[in-house]
């Protein structure tokens, strides 16, 4: 074949392949009047005749599997938009909630991210008619971080059957309850309501979204106590349910949930002892109570949660001492147990925790001999804080460096460090701490032994 005929071969086939890749008429006309009705960046009906050929900011464009799974290469179809943060297209002061947006046929994920943000002007959170989503493709629908976004959660979300992502947060002027319909999601694998106005219950249908791995619904004023359908979620790995206003006890169920690596339940009205069966979490790592009227002993069975990284108690009323157990967590970085109510030693054990870096026990009533020698006081620093203990002391043998909220023990003529190990419930009374500041010897130490050897020179020159 002549050089010049393959050529012109070559132009038809790709002009044929251009004109067949460009996009379908009525697509490309509902995503501009999406951009229209939501960003004012540019003129988009200017940009260009095929969106999906040099795709512009914030838009991806995708072939779609046609029957048996074939893909395409006919088309392009849109499967993601992204508005609000650059170098997304920025969302125009009066953009409303784009309804249009959910009629692109092939549309799989949505994205409004500090979009919605015009103080005089609220703009409502609604959709489209149930009937009109039944057929939706999303997958992904993420509403965060729009202060001007209003109204209540949508109960026509129950109808997009194909979610699997649904965050709806950080939007301060969404209130209301969760609608019921949640339950219908059944592809939903994460769920994040979070930091908005939502009230009311904790929906128990939420229990039926077996396929669940993170369920976040802090930062919300919801009430009344945690639903144990929610130990039905047997894939769940995070589950937060902080700062909200949930009473009752922590509902057995939850140890059911053997997959759950992050535990948040702090900052809310809890009270009562924890379950039991809490060694079954064997995944768990971070588990977050503080704040919560618990007002009971701490469970020894805590010592038992082999991978626990994180334990943080604090400020919920725990009484007792702290259970041996815990200087068995191997993996423990953080221990915050401040401001309970808890009492007698320290366990030495805690000395033994190769990984901790953080560890917080003041405000309580722990007495004896602070176990820790002088490398873990190096080694934690001013993330040691024992102060508010009065009948705490340190051994004057320690090498401390920094001043870690007690003093040092001191009792007359003997040994004090000897003594306390020998007799373990010995009365506080005979010890009389004074304090370090910045690792060094306290006056009160120094004088005694100089007025001592003043008296003996003055005899001898009698």
């Amino acid at each position: 074949m002549p050089a010049a005929s393959a050529a012109l071969l070559l132009y038809l086939l790709s002009v044929a392949a251009a004109a067949a890749a460009a996009m379908d008429p009525a697509e490309r006309e509902t995503l501009l009047l999406v951009m229209e009705a939501v960003s004012s960046d540019r003129d988009w009906r200017s940009v260009g005749p095929d969106p999906c050929g040099s795709p512009w900011p914030g838009l991806e464009c995708k072939p779609v599997p046609g029957a048996g799974n074939v893909v395409s290469a006919a088309k392009l179809h849109v499967t993601r938009l992204d508005f609000g943060a650059a170098p997304n297209p920025a969302c125009r002061d009066t953009a409303a909630f784009p309804h249009l947006a959910f009629a692109l046929p092939h549309l799989q994920s949505l994205f409004f991210v500090d979009c919605f943000k015009n103080p005089a002007a609220t703009t409502p959170f609604t959709l489209p008619p149930s009937g009109n989503l039944s057929s939706s493709r999303l997958q992904q629908l993420s509403v965060r971080s729009n202060p001007s976004l209003s109204g209540t959660l949508p109960p026509q979300l129950a109808s997009i059957r194909s979610l699997q992502v649904l965050t709806v947060s950080q939007n301060a002027l969404i209130r209301g309850e969760v609608p019921q319909g949640i339950g219908e999601l059944k592809n939903l694998v994460h769920l994040d309501l979070s930091y908005n106005s939502l009230t009311g219950p904790i929906p128990s249908r939420i229990g039926e979204l077996r396929s669940l791995v993170g369920l976040d619904l802090s930062y919300n004023s919801f009430s009344g106590s945690i639903p144990g359908q929610l130990g039905d979620l047997a894939m769940l790995q995070k589950l937060d349910l902080s700062s909200n206003n949930l009473t009752g006890g922590v509902p057995a169920t939850i140890t059911g949930l053997t997959s759950l690596t992050f535990l948040a339940l702090s900052n809310n009205g809890l009270s009562g002892r924890l379950p039991a069966g809490l060694s079954d979490l064997r995944d768990l790592q971070y588990l977050i109570m503080e704040n919560n009227p618990m007002g009971v002993p701490l469970p020894s069975e805590l010592g038992d949660i082999a991978r626990l990284q994180e334990l943080r108690l604090a400020n919920s009323g725990y009484s007792g001492s702290i259970p041996e157990t815990l200087g068995r967590l191997a993996s423990l970085t953080t221990l915050s147990l401040e401001n309970n109510n808890l009492t007698g030693r320290i366990p030495a054990g805690l000395s033994r925790l190769k990984r901790m870096y953080h560890l917080n026990l003041s405000k309580n009533g722990l007495d004896g001999v602070v176990p820790f020698d002088g490398a873990f006081l190096r080694r934690l620093g001013r993330n040691l804080d024992l102060s508010g203990n009065p009948g705490l002391c340190v051994d004057d043998r320690a090498v401390v460096q920094v001043d870690v909220g007690v003093g040092l023990c001191r009792r007359g003529g003997a040994d004090a460090s000897s003594s306390a190990a020998a007799s373990p419930r010995a009365p506080l009374t005979r010890y009389a701490p004074h304090r370090l500041t910045g690792g060094r010897w306290s006056a009160a130490l120094l004088i005694r032994p100089v007025a001592v050897a003043l008296c003996c020179c003055c005899c001898l020159l009698l």
